[in-house]
């Protein structure tokens, strides 16, 4: 079981994209000539990303297994997956190439501001939430402005990737199981941070999760 939970976020990873492939292959050979484009770099786009990312999901698989998850990983890989897939599936809504443009510069605005997170975050940064070190706290760079802007960038992504290949299951599954992941790990992960560093209370009071003055 304890290789099983290793190695769980690299399966998810490989099968997902072995699924993303000739899904969105077909997808974006059905998309009106006019829209075609944008659909075809939207999907080049997202396995990029995901073989960039690709490495961090190789390290965490070398790593000790993480008891303080609480299988929270599945739950935020699964609800990532079924919000890709399903998005290729019908029925679709019909969007002007113009829209399907703005989606892609979302996915890349959002992609980049993750990709700045985890870069900033260093040694700190895991996919599985663990009991951190109190050295590593990161409070700088990207850090100043929110709380989690990995998360915000990882919505924001998936945010644009909806725009391209607007499915109405995928959208469903954005909202009703990708959503509430990414938040029931912020809910898990603050737990942890408040009960291991002394000033992250103070540090938490003065920014916000996800979005700028809002939440």
């Amino acid at each position: 079981m304890r290789h099983l939970h290793r190695w769980m976020p690299t399966l998810l990873l490989v099968t997902g994209m072995l699924l993303l492939v000739p899904l969105g292959v077909r997808q974006v050979l059905h998309t009106p000539e006019e829209g075609r484009t944008v659909t075809a770099l939207m999907l080049a786009a997202y396995l990029a990303w995901a073989l960039v990312e690709s490495r961090v999901t190789y390290r965490e698989s070398r790593k000790p297994t993480a008891e303080r998850d609480g299988a929270t990983l599945e739950f935020y890989a699964m609800g990532r997956l079924a919000t890709i897939l399903l998005a290729l599936a019908p029925p679709m809504l019909a969007v002007d190439p113009g829209v399907r443009i703005g989606g892609l510069l979302c996915f890349v605005g959002g992609v980049v501001l993750r990709l700045i997170a985890i870069r900033t975050l260093g040694r700190a940064y895991s996919h599985r939430v663990r009991l951190p070190d109190a050295s590593l706290l990161v409070t700088d760079g990207v850090y100043r402005l929110l709380r989690h802007p990995a998360y915000t960038g990882m919505l924001l992504a998936h945010v644009g990737y909806l725009w391209v290949f607007p499915g109405v299951p995928g959208i469903a599954a954005f909202v009703a199981v990708f959503v509430p992941a990414v938040l029931l790990r912020i809910r898990h992960e603050e737990r942890l941070l408040l009960g291991s560093f002394p000033g992250y209370a103070e540090y938490a009071a003065s920014r916000k999760r996800l979005v700028p003055w809002l939440w």
